[in-house]
């Protein structure tokens, strides 16, 4: 009889210590630290379709930021085109409006490979599924094969068709590599305003003398930027109204039909399975393996640090459903991904997603200045190298990108993976 109440009494406290931790923690608070000290279990907060309806206005909001950002930079292309002799400060300010729209497109990023408007052909006009999102990102390129096409006078056309037509065609370029031949997107925007990166120590210092009128191809060079950077912001516009709830017969109308609830939600985990494992965790690092500075996703602008904060970013944007570009500051909140797992579902992932995009800090202030995230003082252990540097395993940082390569590709994507089976669903990562 004593043990019974005993344990009545345990259970009891716990119960009332349980509801004095919630109450302290006011509407709407954050009760897990009181389930995980309890070892207690905290129900999902949303349904499948609360979730669903939240995920189709966070893409909707992140491609339209992404849009406008690449039309503020297109608009001081269209300006910096119409200028015989444009200044260094004109270049400059072209290269602080990439760095701001990259990172707005690379928050979109966690919304590939989920069968979205991004992975469609339709949607962007490209020949295969896997062909569209390489318009607006495809990497590694060969350089070489943009200088060709701008340096062919009489024989090609600044014209997107024109351009778009050479892509993959390996007489432009010194590889022999069709994937590497690409043309379009934000790599070979950057690459124009950047040139090649030949040093480790500082990006790349293409001058501004390549854009005028006096220098070789100078006003091809910028009829170039300008035909690739305007079809950019046409390629977001054309993901974004698809995702645009105003918009009638679009994806989004496709994604939240009650009857693709289930399809919609594998979708979703699949799809940010295969970019953890794949992609993020994946090819990104693959030249920390290969010490090769050419593997460096934005090698011509130095910014790949930039690539895996805001991809860590994007998914965190999904995962708690806020949308953020500057850390700890939400633009907008809703039920994301978690708020259809229990407290225990969810394991580690929010606290491994944080750990991903710390360990990268947005520092360099020849090239990063701009970015919503630049800041002067990193935190205790975090990449303050430059990515081409901390590659080279003589590098004293180089561990920390190893030990960033397991955390997202084997421990995030493993609990990842157990997260969906948790609530029925299977993560294949590709």
């Amino acid at each position: 009889m004593r043990n019974i109440h005993t344990k009545i009494f345990s259970i009891l406290f716990s119960v009332t210590l349980f509801g004095s931790l919630i109450s302290c923690e006011g509407p709407g608070g954050d009760n897990s630290a009181a389930a995980a000290l309890l070892g207690l279990d905290i129900p999902a907060s949303a349904s499948k379709s609360e979730f669903l309806n939240r995920y189709a206005d966070l893409a909707f909001e992140s491609y339209t930021q992404a849009e406008l950002d690449a039309s503020n930079l297109a608009a001081a292309v269209a300006t910096f085109d119409s200028t015989a002799t444009p200044s260094a400060s004109d270049l400059t300010n072209l290269r602080n409006l990439w760095v701001k729209a990259r990172a707005s497109y690379l928050i979109t990023e966690g919304f590939r490979f989920s069968k979205g408007p991004i992975d469609e052909a339709p949607v962007l006009e490209c020949e295969t599924n896997s062909a569209c999102e390489g318009l607006l990102n495809a990497w590694p390129l060969d350089e070489d094969a943009v200088d060709s096409y701008i340096a062919d006078g009489g024989n090609s056309v600044t014209t997107f068709s024109s351009i778009y037509a050479k892509i993959g065609d390996t007489t432009l370029g010194t590889e022999d590599d069709a994937e590497k031949i690409v043309l379009t997107g934000y790599h070979p925007i950057e690459y124009l305003l950047w040139g090649k990166d030949t040093s480790n120590t500082t990006a790349g210092v293409r001058p501004v003398s390549d854009f005028a009128d006096a220098t070789g191809n100078g006003a091809r060079r910028r009829h170039y930027l300008k035909t690739i950077t305007d079809r950019l912001v046409i390629h977001l516009g054309l993901i974004k109204d698809h995702w645009d709830p105003a918009q009638t017969g679009n994806f989004r109308e496709t994604f939240l039909d009650s009857a693709n609830e289930n399809t919609s939600v594998g979708n979703i985990f699949q799809g940010l399975g295969s970019f953890m494992a794949g992609e993020w965790g994946g090819e990104r690092l693959t030249g920390v393996i290969g010490e090769t500075q050419e593997e460096e996703h934005s090698c011509f602008s130095d910014t790949t640090k930039a690539d895996f904060y805001y991809d860590a970013q994007g998914v965190m944007n999904i995962w708690t459903g806020n949308y953020s570009i500057q850390k700890g500051v939400n633009i907008s909140t809703g039920p994301g991904l978690s708020a259809i797992l229990s407290f225990k579902q969810q394991g580690s992932i929010e606290s491994e997603i944080v750990k991903s995009r710390n360990l990268f800090c947005i520092n360099l202030s020849d090239t990063e200045s701009q970015d919503p995230n630049f800041t002067t003082s990193c935190p205790a252990g975090s990449l303050t190298h430059r990515f081409d540097q901390a590659i080279s395993s003589a590098d004293s940082q180089h561990g920390i990108l190893v030990n960033i390569q397991r955390l997202i590709g084997s421990t995030m994507n493993r609990d990842f993976v157990a997260a969906a089976a948790a609530i029925g669903f299977s993560v294949v990562p590709e």
